[in-house]
């Protein structure tokens, strides 16, 4: 998996890009200007950009600057339009490859694999210098050769260190086939099954089974322990909030009021619900009417859980297979990326997102006969 930045003017067509790269198994981050792409590049150190040419935007400048900014940094293009000539025009300013459209899986992944293949210092023919000056020139090159190799060596390092330390993770099968969600209660971790139409609790400890409630008349996808009350949200939006007890009994109920649902949290003065088709958060008032405080685009390509850890939100990406912390302030904007590497296989999908209380809890679906659904612990060193 390598990080890749895709920079853009259109919002579709960065999140069409960012979506085929999550299907690679690369991790996507967007920029809509040069400005984002370089603040980017500084803190994230992306193995590589992929830049849009078109909508307002000229990946010939891009290319340049981000160039000039970052010499080894290679860039691709992908070109809204079919065009021979600009094609030759974007490789000659040092796009490492152009990619024409209509922009396919299969096209996309020969020009990254092969972009990061032949990642590395460009070669070119030296002038000869006077030879006072020989010396000086070879000791700066074989510096800067150094100077590179070692941090190409630790970035290494740290990469392998970030996999390992997101790799120590407790799974465990589940009795159930559809998990939707996830919640914490203060002592269990509670599995939404959308199919049976209930919710399991399980131990922290070893996952073993404990109690279960129905909830025949719906279909619930994700809920939420929040003092005395349950909050849950159906398939068809309903939000509900409900009593601790052993039926689960409604108090409240808000019929189709969250479209898409894919989470729930409830921060003790505003609930949330993800929208994970439009990729939405709505922040409501837990009045009478459930009223819109705001509504945020969330990052990523496919966010599928919600969490609330005390502080803040963190969201479940299930493409580019990574939790994101948000700015609570500003929920829009993720000021922390955690990806996931035990699903780099691609073999499970993440479905459903708690926290603890000191650790970040996932479940998972197989992919098609890939076998049962799971319920994985991750360590504290995620937070």
């Amino acid at each position: 998996m390598a990080d890749i930045g895709v920079l853009g003017g259109d919002p579709q067509d960065r999140e069409a890009l960012s979506g085929l790269l999550g299907e690679m198994g690369h991790l996507a981050y967007e920029a809509g200007r040069l400005e984002e792409a370089l603040e980017v590049s500084r803190e994230r150190r992306p193995r590589a950009w992929l830049l849009v040419d078109g909508a307002g935007v000229d990946a010939e400048t891009l290319a340049r600057e981000l160039r000039r900014a970052f010499p080894l940094l290679p860039v691709m293009v992908a070109l809204k339009t079919r065009d021979a000539r600009r094609a030759v025009g974007l490789m000659r300013v040092g796009a490492a490859e152009v990619v024409a459209p209509p922009w396919t899986p299969v096209e996309l992944k020969a020009s990254v694999s092969k972009t990061l293949r032949f990642q590395g210092t460009a070669l070119s023919p030296l002038r000869v210098a006077p030879r006072r000056r020989s010396g000086l020139l070879f000791a700066l090159a074989v510096g800067a050769f150094f100077a590179f190799a070692l941090t190409q060596a630790a970035s290494r390092r740290a990469e392998k260190a970030r996999a390992a330390a997101a790799a120590v993770t407790h799974a465990w099968d589940l009795p159930v086939s559809h998990p939707a969600g996830l919640a914490f209660d203060g002592e269990s971790v509670w599995v939404v099954d959308w199919f049976s139409q209930s919710l399991y609790a399980h131990s922290t400890k070893d996952a073993a089974l404990g109690e279960v409630r129905h909830l025949t008349a719906e279909t619930p996808v994700s809920a939420h322990f929040a003092g005395d009350s349950v909050w849950t949200i159906g398939a068809d939006g309903t939000v509900a909030r409900r009593m601790r007890d052993a039926k689960l009994t409604v108090l409240q109920r808000w019929p189709g009021v969250a479209r898409n649902p894919a989470g729930i949290v409830f921060d003790g003065l505003y609930l949330w619900t993800l929208d994970g088709r439009a990729r939405r958060l709505y922040k409501r008032l837990p009045d009478p009417d459930l009223t819109v405080a705001g509504v945020y685009r969330v990052p990523g390509v496919k966010p599928v859980g919600l969490a609330y850890d005390g502080k803040t939100l963190w969201t479940l990406d299930a493409a580019d297979r990574s939790l994101r912390r948000h700015n609570l302030d500003r929920p829009d904007e993720a000021v922390e990326l955690v990806p996931l590497s035990v699903y780099g296989d691609g073999k499970e999908v993440p479905t459903g997102l708690a926290f603890d209380g000191t650790r970040f809890w996932t479940s998972a679906e197989p992919r098609k006969g890939g076998g049962p659904a799971r319920l994985r612990r991750h360590p504290e060193a995620l937070r």
